[in-house]
C-alpha cells in the first residue's frame, strides 16, 4: 500500500500540467480556420496571463506523458489548423512547453560579442 502511495505521488504532477499562457494557446487555437479568430485567442489568453511567454519556463510541459519535442506537439496539435497564424503561434507554444532548450534567436547572431 505504501509503494502505491508513493508510486501515485510520484506520477501525478505529470498529470497535471501547470495552466499558463503555452497551455492557453494550445487550448484554443488547434483547429482554428481564421486570422481573426487568432488574434480573439491570443487576446483572451493574455488577459489572462499577461506576462505571456515570460512566465512559462523553457520545457515546463516535458514529463512522463508530455509530448517528446516541440515538433512533435506542433504535429499533432496544428494538424487540421488551417490558418497558417494559427499554427505558427501552436508551434511556438509547443516549442516553449517541450523543447529542453529554446530555439535559437535569428537576430541573436547580430548581438555585439560580450
Amino acid at each position: 500500500m505504501k509503494k502505491l502511495l508513493i508510486t501515485a505521488l510520484l506520477t501525478l504532477p505529470a498529470f497535471a500540467q501547470a495552466d499558463n499562457y503555452a497551455t492557453c494557446m494550445l487550448d484554443k487555437l488547434p483547429g482554428i480556420q481564421n486570422d481573426a479568430a487568432v488574434y480573439a485567442a491570443a487576446q483572451v489568453c493574455s488577459g489572462r496571463y499577461p506576462e505571456r511567454y515570460s512566465s512559462v519556463p523553457q520545457g515546463a510541459g516535458r514529463g512522463f506523458f508530455g509530448y517528446e519535442s516541440g515538433a512533435e506537439c506542433a504535429l499533432d496539435k496544428s494538424r487540421d489548423t488551417r490558418s497558417q497564424l494559427a499554427a505558427y503561434q501552436i508551434r511556438m507554444a509547443c516549442n516553449r512547453l517541450y523543447d529542453e532548450r529554446a530555439a535559437p534567436n535569428f537576430f541573436d547572431q547580430f548581438d555585439p560579442p560580450r
